[in-house]
């Protein structure tokens, strides 16, 4: 079988190793930001690399020309897996073969960017991996198959994400080969429980704690801000800027005082006041002392101080 790949980060090389593997003749488009070393998540330049993968970084995929090369293939199937270009109308009608994308949500919710987050920040219960057709309109074509995760009360953004990601390789198998039968059990999406976030709707940018925000509200954003090493969301403790990196559970109750107020200090725990109640910060990181541990950061944090 002949497969397009474009995408990135581990799902990808994932499927990718599992194409190969079957003797799949593949051709891997990754995006213009991989500079084929691995990081937080693995490179699909590199391992293509080490696969011996035709790859490419077009930096504009729906280029005529570019289109074109990929017609030219005639290719089985193209699978799209965190691939960062939006696939267009002329692609999909001249490439000559079913165009799928790999989401990360449960279709018809969270469609768009930022799913994982967006889940976390509304507090559903579950997300999932869902594989649809590509169409003109951002993740709204026919689902192929999907497999939810739960979202548990305390899972942080790049919690939920490891878990989907995992979850994804599994609905790619279970996909495969792609059969014209299982394309055609598809089921269409229903646009009256749809969600769609554009680029930018979610500002990671805007990462200073608001106290004053509704306690729930609030532990939600902070689980939904923290996704190491991208993002964490920051506090001032004695005038410098800290990243929080772990949260306990939300402490719901009336509050005594002004919100940002710390209320409680333990050697493994901070606890300060919200809207409602107080959220527990159990791990902070000083960029300026990585290696400083949670009680050298707050010594010098007392009950009744103000958290900026």
């Amino acid at each position: 079988m002949r497969v397009i790949l474009c995408g990135k980060n581990d799902s990808a090389v994932h499927c990718l190793e599992f194409l190969v593997e079957r003797g799949d003749q593949v051709w891997a488009v990754g995006t213009r930001s991989d500079d084929g070393n691995d990081g937080w998540q693995r490179s699909l330049k590199r391992a293509a690399a080490r696969l011996r993968v035709p790859f490419d970084q077009p930096a504009n995929i729906n280029d005529a020309g570019f289109i074109k090369r990929l017609a030219d293939l005639r290719s089985s199937v193209l699978v799209s897996i965190q691939y960062d270009q939006i696939l267009q109308g002329p692609l999909f009608e001249a490439i000559g073969c079913p165009c799928i994308n790999l989401h990360f949500s449960l279709l018809p919710r969270n469609r768009g960017v930022a799913p994982i987050a967006w889940a976390v920040l509304r507090g559903d219960r579950e997300t999932g991996a869902t594989m649809h057709l590509m169409v003109r309109s951002v993740d709204a074509g026919d689902i192929i198959t999907q497999r939810a995760v739960p979202i548990a009360s305390d899972d942080t953004a790049r919690q939920v994400y490891d878990k989907v990601a995992m979850s994804a390789v599994e609905v790619f198998k279970a996909c495969y080969p792609f059969s014209p039968e299982q394309l055609a059990a598809r089921q269409p999406q229903d646009p009256s429980v749809s969600s769609y976030h554009k680029y930018g709707e979610f500002d990671f940018s805007r990462r200073r704690i608001d106290w004053s925000r509704p306690v729930g509200e609030l532990h939600r954003w902070l689980r939904s801000m923290i996704f190491p090493p991208l993002q964490y969301p920051e506090v001032a403790v004695n005038g410098r800027t800290m990243a929080v990196a772990r949260i306990g559970p939300q402490i719901i109750g009336s509050s005594a005082t002004r919100p940002g107020v710390v209320v409680a200090v333990s050697p493994g725990a901070l606890d300060v006041t919200a809207k409602g109640g107080a959220i527990r910060i159990c791990e902070v990181i000083d960029p300026r002392a990585p290696s400083a541990t949670f009680h050298d950061v707050v010594r010098t944090v007392a009950v009744g101080d103000q958290l900026a």
